[in-house]
């Protein structure tokens, strides 16, 4: 059976993942508070990652590239290529905001990369529209 820990970060990436705002607003400050309690890195980097989509649903986009890339390089520590695509997918979005395209497409297709070290052809795709979204 998950823990509370477990249930309080799958929730806000759940909320994160389906651009939720109203669950991000609901589940995120605690699954936030759990992770860093417990000082579960992996948590802590979704819960940041979650912050990052927050913000950027509210055309925060400092704060949200802020946040992102902070978990983006936790991800990075912990070699997680999963969680590093889906988070490079989320700063493509908001440098493709942001009318960086450049920097957009750098994302994207970093992201790309992970997702095809893991052979996850579904997100690979995703990846792909994105940077195709750019041109």
């Amino acid at each position: 059976m998950p823990s509370d820990l477990d249930m309080h970060a799958m929730s806000a990436d759940a909320a994160a993942r389906s651009q939720d705002a109203e669950g991000l607003q609901r589940y995120l400050p605690i699954a936030e508070e759990s992770a860093a309690r417990a000082n579960h890195k992996l948590y802590v980097a979704m819960a940041r990652r979650a912050r990052g989509v927050a913000h950027r649903l509210t055309g925060e986009w400092d704060q949200a590239a802020d946040q992102l890339a902070a978990a983006a390089e936790e991800f990075r520590a912990l070699d997680t290529p999963w969680q590093i695509g889906l988070t490079l997918l989320e700063l493509g979005e908001v440098e493709h905001s942001r009318g960086n395209t450049d920097l957009a497409g750098e994302h994207y297709s970093q992201a790309l990369t992970a997702f095809e070290r893991l052979g996850a052809v579904p997100y690979e795709e995703r990846a792909r529209e994105a940077l195709e979204s750019l041109s």
